[in-house]
């Protein structure tokens, strides 16, 4: 059976009449009464019988024509599916990304943006350290990743999206919380909550080389691997941590502040980075969003740094 068998029998059947079913089809009405012979013996059952100068359908022709039109919706639908999906108007975005970082930076924005764009696609959103992502990106598993760090791959194509000063996270009841200026050399003696080095390896680096710059060495009792659970022991007292500005006014509602370190140096980017050879119509649209924010970032950064 055959999908035109199935169009010629609805026509047929609408029309009541072989004649204007040719008509209506466009074609000759001896091939048309012969693709009906066909399907009848196909299926082992009269489908038609005659009535006046037309036909009407059997018991079985009426049980075939509702099925039939389901079949074609149905067909018609996943046709439907199939070239939106390969126009890049529906399917699925997975994206990794940094946690905590997400929802500071700009990628809601951005987000927000694509989703009036492409409001078919979906989009997943995986926590997943920067070095997760690479290995994500080269197995495929997602289609973006929004980090930290970028490596040094030529595999991979990213844009900086944004820069935040690094400071320091400290409960609100603690010295350097009321602290206008602090430095470096003030960290010397505190017990210092740490992401582990393995999540972050070149931030950690750069951290750790920022501070020994300085003459000092952090005094480390701690890697946290969750960032609720690292934020929630440094409020309750434990040590104090690192963190980007963005996080600031946050923590301000809770029981922790930051505050900026005047000599440490250090900012917590927010790049995109996605492979090139992994391209789809689906993401194109939210590279193009991504290329555009990394542009307006350059630009006001340049602003910044030489304001009129």
């Amino acid at each position: 059976m055959e999908l035109r068998h199935l169009r010629y029998f609805i026509a047929i059947a609408e029309e009541e009449n072989f004649r204007r079913a040719a008509e209506k089809l466009h074609v000759s009405q001896s091939p048309l009464s012969r693709q009906m012979q066909q399907l009848e013996e196909e299926i082992g059952a009269e489908l038609f019988e005659p009535s006046g100068r037309g036909v009407k359908l059997t018991p079985a022709g009426r049980l075939l024509l509702d099925r039939a039109k389901t079949i074609l919706s149905d067909v018609d639908a996943v046709a439907k599916e199939v070239r939106e999906t390969a126009e890049g108007q529906i399917g699925t975005v997975t994206i990794g990304f940094e946690g905590g970082s997400a929802y500071v930076g700009p990628l809601s924005t951005i987000l927000t943006r694509f989703r009036e764009q492409a409001p078919r696609v979906n989009v997943e959103l995986v926590p997943m350290s920067s070095a997760q992502q690479w290995d994500a990106l080269s197995a495929g598993q997602i289609s973006l990743g929004y980090g930290n760090y970028v490596p040094d791959d030529s595999s991979l194509q990213s844009v900086v999206l944004a820069r935040h000063r690094l400071g320091i996270v400290v409960p609100k009841q603690h010295p350097l919380a009321t602290r206008s200026v602090i430095k470096v050399k003030d960290l010397a003696t505190e017990p210092m909550l740490m992401d582990p080095r393995k999540s972050n390896p070149r931030l950690y680096d750069d951290i750790i080389a920022a501070v020994r710059a300085r003459g000092v060495t952090l005094n480390v009792t701690a890697e946290i691997l969750d960032g609720e659970a690292l934020l929630t022991l440094v409020a309750s007292g434990f040590g104090l941590t690192f963190g980007a500005e963005p996080a600031a006014p946050f923590l301000a509602v809770g029981t922790a502040v930051w505050r900026p370190v005047s000599d440490l140096g250090l900012e917590m980017r927010n790049i995109a980075m996605w492979r090139p050879d992994a391209q789809s119509l689906l993401l194109r649209p939210l590279l193009d969003l991504l290329r555009a924010e990394g542009r307006r970032a350059r630009a006001t950064g340049q602003a910044k740094k030489n304001p009129t």
